[in-house]
This record gives structure tokens, sequence and C-alpha cells, in this order.
């Protein structure tokens, strides 16, 4: 259960990129000697019943919306936070835990605020989502709790099916029927395809999701249809599938047609 300190190094160079829909900075939980990611955070229910966000917490830091990450303790199925750190900065001072709450006599406050579910991942990265907690890893340590309390628990087997990379393209493009398309000015035609495998892996759907016309979405179309009559393994997380798509660029230009049309 152990996350070594090169996959901590990997997540958070991830998480600090800084579009729109941002992964996001974790926070950390403490069990058995371990640090363990956390893609849940229990603040939060605490700082739901305030009349007001504590100032300290703000943050313009898309991959920090909540502006501060937390550290908690699992020890003898009770859950406890450690310290609060503003703006998922580790360079800023820990906030007082005593400015906000009355730790016990280790300095740790209890959760008894805790009711609902959080998630620890374990392993490594099998899929990277720029969003929220949507990175999935080889399994998830799902942790039930009431006023704090463990009360349940269970691990779930994650599993992603192939997924598409630069020889996915390549060979997207060498299905191309080249002798249908008329030569190429200047400027190239590009085509987006679509690909949605179903829940046994076995089938995938394709459309165009963006084109320029004919002849050019249709010869797309019917490589990709052709590149798509494979076993693509399903993705399931949490115990469930979980749909994925992907669009990929048919580029119709002339270097492509001198690198990849059959001779």
């Amino acid at each position: 259960m152990r996350i070594i300190c090169q996959l901590l190094l990997v997540v958070l160079t991830l998480v600090a990129r800084t579009t729109y829909g941002t992964a996001q900075y974790p926070d950390y939980l403490i069990y058995k000697g371990d640090t363990l990611l956390l893609y849940s955070n229990p603040l939060e229910g605490w700082l739901d019943k305030l009349p007001r966000r504590p100032k300290e917490l703000e943050s313009n830091s898309t991959a920090c919306w909540r502006g501060y990450y937390a550290t908690w303790l699992l020890e003898n199925n009770q859950l406890f936070l450690l310290s609060i750190r503003p703006g998922c900065n580790s360079e800023k001072a820990v906030i007082p835990l005593r400015r906000w709450f009355r730790p016990d006599a280790h300095g740790r406050v209890a959760a008894t605020w805790m009711d609902g579910k959080l998630t620890v991942p374990l392993g490594k990265v099998l899929h990277y989502e720029h969003m929220g907690y949507e990175t999935i890893h080889e399994k998830d340590w799902r942790l039930t709790f009431q006023r704090g309390r463990l009360v349940a628990q269970r691990t779930y087997q994650n599993r992603v099916g192939w997924m598409p990379d630069e020889e996915f393209v390549a060979q997207l493009h060498r299905a191309i029927n080249w002798s249908s398309i008329p030569e190429q000015p200047a400027a190239s035609c590009r085509v987006l395809v679509e690909f949605s495998p179903d829940s046994t892996g076995k089938h995938c759907r394709v459309l165009i999701r963006r084109g320029c016309g004919n002849p050019y979405n249709a010869v797309a179309l019917l490589a990709a249809q052709q590149v798509a009559r494979r076993n693509w393994g399903a993705t399931y997380h949490f115990g469930r599938w979980r749909p994925m798509k992907w669009t990929a660029p048919v580029n119709f230009s002339e270097e492509n047609r001198r690198k990849y049309a059959r001779r």
C-alpha cells in the first residue's frame, strides 16, 4: 500500500498544470507509516458549515481551487486532521490548527464531522485525466466514515483498455486510401475522428467530429472503421465500466501522402 516517492513526484508534476479544468493537488493520508495520496477533501465538510470561508484559503490556482491541502492520519480507525497548508504551496507556513479547532494532546483534531467516503489511489497511474481527481490508478482504496470513524472499506482493482498513442495515429494514416484523395494545396485538410469503445472493449463506434467535406470525411471514416476492428479492452473504475472516448486527427497533406501511402 506504499506510494513510492517517484510516484508522488510524477503525480504532483502532473497536477501542477494550470489550464482550465485542471487536475487538483491532493490531500495526504498517513496510514501505518505510509504517506498516501488522498483523492478526497474531508475538510470541505467542516468548511461548508461555516458562514464564510476563511480568507486564508482563497486561491487563484486552477490546480488548487479549494485554497489549501491538508494532511490526515488514520489511526485505530479514527480519522485525524494533522495540518492545513494554504494555497497548496509547500513554502507557505501551515495554519495553526488551534485557530479553528481544539487539538488534542498530540496536536491532532478528530474529524468528527466526516460522514461519507474517501478515496485513496494506489499503485501506478493507468490513465491521467487533467480534471479534478479523475486520474485512474491501479487500485482505489475506498473508506467509509461515520463521525470520523472508519466503518467500512473496500479495495477496487482498476483496468484501463488500450489508449491511443503515436503509433495509433500512424496506423490510422496508413489505412487511408490515398489514391482516392486529390493532390493537396499548400494548406492541408484536417479531419477529427472520435473513437468510443463499448463495455466489452470488442466493439468501437467511430464518427467524424470535425471534417472538411468529402471525399476527405468519407475516406477518413472508412480508415477509422478499419482501425477500430480490434479488441480495445474495456475500462473499469470502482468496479464499474467507464466509457472512454478520444479523438484522433487525420491530416490530408502531401507530406503525409509521401509518408504513409502504400507503395
